[in-house]
């Protein structure tokens, strides 16, 4: 678990007093050295046995490039003063931090620590992130016909659909913060549906995507979760609208969506298949 935050900067004890505020209550160590404190220690943090419980925070490119290649996470600070220094070696950038959270942080750790992200709960599921060992339950998902009868298969052959699922995590999950989610059965802790968000080439909206088991399916699970995450993408990607598409004879999802309030807006033309298009506005 992620324990301590450590601040290395030239920036003053005051700029990142509120920050120290906002992480009080986590019980999260917040420490803050200077660049000459850091060299003189760099030996014992080099040879630190709990690295992945530590993040840094820092605001000199050499200093976190040598964190990051002795196996830290590392946050860069971009302040007015080193935005001449090369950062291109980083992912996780910021320029303020008065603002900062402990989820913020913990989300970044997650990612150093390549763990799934828990985008929320509902009364009897949890939406995650997918994981590279959830593989052999999502084929377990999706060997029932009716599953694939109106979206498309996994890769039959199993290295590509794990060489998919890291890309995913890399690509979309890393990039974007949002994507296809697993549904948790928070009493069994088995996957039964994914649920989520992507943008479709050719549309402005962000598309809500949902399948559910066929054991699952009939009991309220879609509605639940789908109805959870609208209200969800609301507040956390400020969206105006959603959309959804759905094959025409598709009854169950029409029926689903209406009761999830989208309205029917006109027929489109996807990969040479005509879809129901629909839009939520929320």
């Amino acid at each position: 678990m992620l324990t301590t935050i450590i601040i290395i900067s030239k920036q003053s004890e005051m700029t990142f007093f509120k920050l120290k505020e906002n992480l009080r209550k986590d019980s999260v160590v917040l420490q803050s050295i200077t660049y000459c404190e850091y060299e003189n220690q760099f030996k014992v943090y080099e040879q630190k046995q709990d690295k992945d419980t530590i993040m840094f925070l820092c605001d000199h490119a050499e200093i976190a490039l040598k964190l990051q290649k002795n196996g830290y996470g590392v946050i860069v600070w971009l302040t007015a003063e080193n935005r001449a220094q090369n950062f291109s070696k980083f992912t996780y950038a910021i320029e303020g931090i008065e603002n900062l959270d402990y989820d913020y942080f913990l989300k970044v750790w997650q990612r150093f620590q390549h763990l799934p992200w828990q985008i929320g709960e509902t009364s009897r599921c949890l939406i995650r992130e997918m994981e590279e060992n959830d593989i052999d339950q999502l084929y377990e998902l999706y060997k029932a016909p009716e599953i694939t009868k109106y979206m498309e298969d996994l890769y039959k052959d199993r290295d590509m659909e794990l060489a998919y699922i890291k890309q995913y995590i890399d690509k979309i999950y890393c990039y974007y913060g949002f994507g296809t989610w697993l549904i948790i059965d928070k009493c069994t802790e088995r996957v039964i549906g994914r649920v989520g968000f992507n943008y479709r080439p050719g549309f402005d909206e962000p598309e809500l995507g949902f399948v559910i088991g066929v054991p699952y399916q009939k009991q309220g699970y879609a509605f639940e979760v789908c109805s959870y995450l609208l209200a969800f993408a609301k507040e956390a990607y400020e969206w105006d609208y959603v959309q959804a598409l759905t094959k025409p004879h598709n009854e169950a999802s029409i029926a689903l969506l209406h009761k999830l309030g989208f309205s029917y807006q006109q027929d489109v033309n996807v990969d040479n298949q005509t879809y129901h298009r629909y839009l939520c506005k929320l």
